[in-house]
């Protein structure tokens, strides 16, 4: 099998994804004089996240979602329209699971 341009193994971003979640769940409990060593170490993570290609429609959604942090919950069509993209591609995964007979988390 031929490897695709910009493709990456599952495991290189999972491995990736795994971090940057390790490190999120490390600043919510974090004492304040680790915050800021926390906060660059994230920024860090989603930037080397963001520029490894993504092995799946689940991957991409998460990226997404970690674009609009904190831009989904206003009330303005901005915020509503992010919420949109993420429902439909949501939904995509989903209905692309049924499809195919399997379960993809989504």
């Amino acid at each position: 099998m031929a490897v695709e341009p910009h493709s990456a193994p599952d495991g290189a971003w999972n491995t990736q994804y795994e971090n940057y979640l390790s490190l999120t769940q490390k600043l919510d409990q974090a004492k304040a004089h680790e915050c800021d060593a926390l906060e660059r170490a994230i920024a860090a993570a989603q930037d080397d996240l963001l520029d490894t290609p993504s092995p799946s429609f689940t991957a991409i959604a998460r990226k997404l979602e970690i674009l609009f942090e904190g831009e989904v919950d206003g009330l303005d069509p901005d915020s509503e329209a992010k919420r949109l993209i993420l429902e439909d591609l949501t939904n995509l995964i989903q209905e692309q699971s049924l499809l195919l007979g399997c379960h993809l988390s989504a």
